[in-house]
């Protein structure tokens, strides 16, 4: 009986391994090689608060709303202005960012555009919080973002080596997040608060996937996630066996020769999360297509997490699913276009206390 069943299943054993060994082999346009082309970078400033609501960080918490949710952009690579970064201190020890430069913002649009042409950006996006506005007829709160996005070449004079003069958008726009509305509500505001500003980031980074800002609603949405690669994911379920066979030098086996790893540099705990900072990894003659990061809790094996991976241009990670008491562990390394993988490096473990 074994015999007979081992003979039946031969012919589609067979089958999948070939279909395996193709998709394994044959370069198909996976996320790796798409993060080396056809990406637009840009530069997120720290949102602006002008809505006089007083509510405790809510600049940096629409701030780090806004990356997680543009994350889900096909064909962006968002990178925040961090001034801690390892991207602007190297920027500012070689001399090519300014005091001035480290001011940039909403309040300062040239410096803006200067530290995007300077840290090679194709574009700067600003973001500030209009108003915050509770309704009590049936409770909710809805939060007004206004957005602008600006190429940064067009509104560069490479002349003068400053910012052009008359600064025009590429795009400028307001959406409006809303939460759950809630009949006979008398409890706290913060899930309110919470709803509002997920939905409002989901908009924002919808309108910056494409969609018309007037074509958004005030009712909440989520976050919209654009592939053009949905059909990979059986053949890529069919590339376990493959995988599993193993794929030497390549992101699923060990190290490739010539795959240089990233080097850690530091680590920071927020109340709202863990960011890692790291340098990039040497210049090889692999082209380098972006970073693989995973993450240990309270000693348990690595494992990956989600959002924990990011294009060429990202220099730091910020892990916002992290819970008091815990200690964590990450390592990261480099991956290439050729799919080839450079060793771990480790990070020093941590402690999240949440304050």
């Amino acid at each position: 009986m074994t015999l007979i069943r081992s003979h039946r299943l031969a012919g589609p054993i067979a089958v999948l391994l070939i279909i395996a060994t193709i998709v394994a082999v044959v370069p198909w346009p996976v996320a790796p090689v798409q993060a080396a082309e056809g990406i637009t970078t840009v530069l997120l400033f720290p949102a602006v608060d002008e809505s006089g609501s007083e509510i405790a960080n809510l600049a940096k918490t629409v701030t780090n709303r806004l990356l997680i949710a543009l994350a889900n952009v096909e064909g962006l690579e968002v990178t925040e202005f961090d001034r801690s970064s390892p991207l602007v201190r190297r920027a500012q020890s070689e001399g090519r960012l300014l005091t001035t430069h480290l001011q940039a913002g909403v309040s300062d649009l040239p410096a803006a555009i200067e530290v995007g042409h300077i840290l090679g950006m194709d574009g700067i996006l600003l973001a500030t919080v209009k108003s915050v506005d509770v309704h009590n007829s049936v409770r909710y709160l809805t939060v007004t973002l206004k957005g602008e996005y600006f190429k940064v070449e067009p509104n560069y004079d490479a002349a003068t080596g400053q910012a052009s003069r008359m600064l025009q958008p590429e795009n400028s726009f307001t959406v409006v997040g809303a939460s759950r509305p809630r009949a006979n509500y008398t409890g706290s505001d913060r899930p309110l608060i919470h709803e509002a500003l997920n939905d409002a980031a989901a908009k924002f980074a919808q309108v910056m996937a494409g969609t018309p800002a007037g074509e958004l609603t005030g009712k909440p949405t989520q976050p919209k996630r654009e592939s053009k690669w949905k059909w990979l994911g059986p053949l890529l379920l069919l590339g376990v066996a493959a995988v599993i066979i193993g794929n030497s030098g390549g992101a699923d086996g060990g190290p490739a020769a010539g795959a240089a790893p990233p080097i850690p540099d530091h680590l920071t705990v927020e109340e709202y999360g863990i960011i890692l900072y790291w340098d990039p990894p040497p210049p090889t003659s692999l082209i380098l297509s972006g970073y693989q990061i995973q993450r240990s809790v309270n000693g348990s094996p690595y494992m990956n997490v989600t959002g924990g991976s990011c294009g060429t241009a990202c220099t730091q990670w910020t892990d916002f699913d992290v819970a008091a008491g815990n200690t964590y562990r990450y390592r990261i390394r480099a991956i290439y276009t050729s799919n080839e993988a450079s060793e771990w490096r480790e990070f020093n473990a941590v402690n999240f206390t949440g304050e």
